[in-house]
């Protein structure tokens, strides 16, 4: 499956309305080729879409009728091999769940999420990945709990009342997602890492099938440790390639995607790489030498900051010339670099913030990160009273999510949380918009296994790529043979960078893509100040409308506080003007 909804009762002798069921099958795909599949009970209904990507629907429906679907595929560890399909994973697993047994998703390596019913029982379970990376929402509301690995479809039902989350909203202005399982919305969240929502006529309760913080730090010579994460990550390719001979990747002019375009390459694999960076960018640049230098074939669209990216790979692929003289293996699965760098490379983690951590400043630690991040709460923006309801609340809550972790090293627990936090918040939107755009990623780097181990591996030789770049003497020479765009202050590219190339940091879009994003920040300033859903308990409209003067008169530069203000003001509107605030 591709994309999963339901809901289930909670309570015995109280059915699901059918009207529900036909808001879920009606908002469950936005593509008119698609045709759901629906399970249907008095007490608990599924509805499911599949673009095909992966080659089987991953769905199963048992002798006494539980059914088990799933998104995504789950990529046991004891498989991975050509033919080992995500259904025969499925019914192992269904198997397993009708026990209440999810031991088995211990072993999981992929990026997936699904859903179990059992009408005899009636009971549900909703299922994560071990690294959550495939959204799955929920929202218990009366006598059902609602789910969705799309948000929009939950949005859209009107039997699910909606109220804007302003300390999630006040999370996502300022550090860029919620911390937990939040969502722009109270009454909705999203299933972390590891978690099973079990919905039973008795209750509904929460587990985890594993957990990050009990891995155990090792101590091994880095050329040991540096020769398994090889291991592991070719590993991570196979298990993923399932024999595909032609396919397609991003490929910038970074590491992350060179070294999975690398693996493909060692293994024969015929490699359509495409780049859509700023043109004459190191991005740019550097990719095109890089495909070059390994044989894949190459495309490059010049592309201006901000578009769906997974949209415009999906348009490029559709009707690049090559792809009709040879077509991929598996045409909606597209190969990224995604987690490379946070994962393997430490990109967050600076020498500072590990000196203050360990000398037991977890405040200065924390400030630090957030900091060197420029991450900061956009107080000016609020009302006063709400304001204060949020002093020194980034630090406190971030230093809440690292001490959940109970780690001895202050440094690891950071760690963790960057990987158990970014990666599935980052992904959000790609799945979110899957019914459009039909590609599946494949995800080496976010494998479950490989992550397992780099977790475990210590953090200080790690840091600035420097871990990293020593691990990359183990791939093809032709890796080390082309510069790449390298984090400032972090490991530099053995191939010198040419000084008339410039990174994609400091290169700003045109002059006509700039003109084009500010006249689009003024047209829809212009239309939240205007906006009877407002939310003037929550914002200061007085504050915004001189801020909105001084930006447009060139005084001040505004432009991230208005977009803040339209984070409140888009869920508002969602929510028809409700919201709820935290207690203070």
């Amino acid at each position: 499956m591709t994309i999963i909804a339901g809901v289930f009762s909670r309570k015995a002798g109280v059915d699901v309305p059918v009207a529900v069921c036909g808001a879920l099958r009606k908002g469950i795909s936005r593509d008119l080729r698609d045709q759901p599949i629906e399970y249907k009970h008095p007490g608990g209904y599924l509805v499911k879409v599949d673009i095909g990507a992966f080659g089987a629907p991953a769905h199963h429906r048992d002798a006494q009728g539980s059914v088990s679907v799933m998104a995504g595929e789950p990529l046991l560890a004891d498989g991975g091999g050509e033919g080992d399909t995500r259904d025969r994973h499925l019914l192992a697993m269904h198997a397993q769940w009708a026990s209440d047994d999810f031991s088995a998703l211990r072993h999981s390596a992929g990026t997936f999420c699904a859903a179990f019913y059992d009408p005899a029982r009636g009971i549900g379970h909703l299922i994560a990945d071990r690294l959550g990376l495939r959204t799955l929402y929920y929202a218990i509301h009366g006598d059902f709990v609602y789910f969705s690995s799309a948000l929009r479809i939950l949005e859209a039902l009107e039997a699910l009342p909606k109220s804007a989350d302003v300390q999630a909203l006040t999370e996502i202005t300022a550090f860029g997602y919620p911390f937990g399982p939040g969502t722009p919305y109270a009454g909705i969240k999203m299933l972390l890492p590891c978690e099973v929502l079990s919905v039973r006529p008795e209750g509904v309760t929460s587990s985890r099938y594993f957990e990050w913080s009990s891995i155990q730090p090792i101590d091994v010579p880095e050329e040991q440790a540096r020769a398994e994460v090889y291991r592991l990550f070719q590993r991570a390719m196979r298990r993923r390639l399932h024999g595909d001979k032609t396919t397609f990747a991003y490929l910038s002019g970074g590491l992350d995607s060179r070294v999975v375009v690398a693996a493909l390459r060692a293994e024969q694999v015929h490699t359509y790489t495409f780049n859509y960076s700023l043109a004459g960018t190191q991005d740019q640049v550097f990719a095109k030498q890089y495909a070059e230098k390994c044989g894949a074939l190459h495309y490059e669209l010049p592309t201006e900051p901000g578009p769906n990216w997974s949209a415009v790979m999906a348009e490029t692929w559709a009707a690049s010339t090559a792809r009709k003289a040879r077509e991929a293996d598996r045409p909606h699965v597209v190969w990224t670099g995604e987690g490379g760098s946070v994962g393997l490379g430490h990109v967050y983690i600076s020498p500072e913030i590990v000196r203050q951590l360990r000398a037991g400043d977890w405040d200065g630690g924390i400030q630090t990160f957030l900091s060197q991040q420029s991450k900061s709460l956009l107080t000016r923006i609020l009302k006063p009273e709400v304001a204060r309801r949020f002093d020194g609340h980034l630090v406190a809550a971030l230093k809440q999510e690292m001490q959940a972790q109970h780690q001895a090293d202050p440094v690891r627990a950071l760690y963790i949380f960057l990987n158990l936090n970014g990666p599935r918040r980052h992904l959000v939107n790609h799945f979110e918009t899957i019914d459009q755009h039909r590609l599946e990623f494949q995800l080496p780097f976010y494998d479950s296994e490989l992550m397992e181990y780099l977790t475990a591996l210590p953090a200080d030789p790690c840091l600035y790529h420097g871990f990293y770049a020593r691990w990359l003497e183990l791939f093809d020479r032709t890796v080390l043979e082309v510069p790449w765009q390298a984090y400032p202050g972090h490991v530099p590219s053995p191939v010198p960078v040419p000084a008339d190339v410039p990174d994609q940091w400091s290169t700003p879009a045109s002059p006509a893509q700039q003109k084009r994003l500010r006249q689009d920040l003024d047209e829809r300033t212009r239309a939240m100040l205007a906006d009877r859903s407002f939310p003037a308990g929550v914002l200061n409209k007085p504050v915004l409308r001189l801020m909105h003067l001084a930006w447009r008169l060139g005084v001040a530069n505004y432009d991230y506080a208005l977009k803040a203000a339209l984070v409140y003001a888009r869920y508002a509107r969602a929510s028809a003007g409700r919201y709820e605030l935290p207690a203070g």
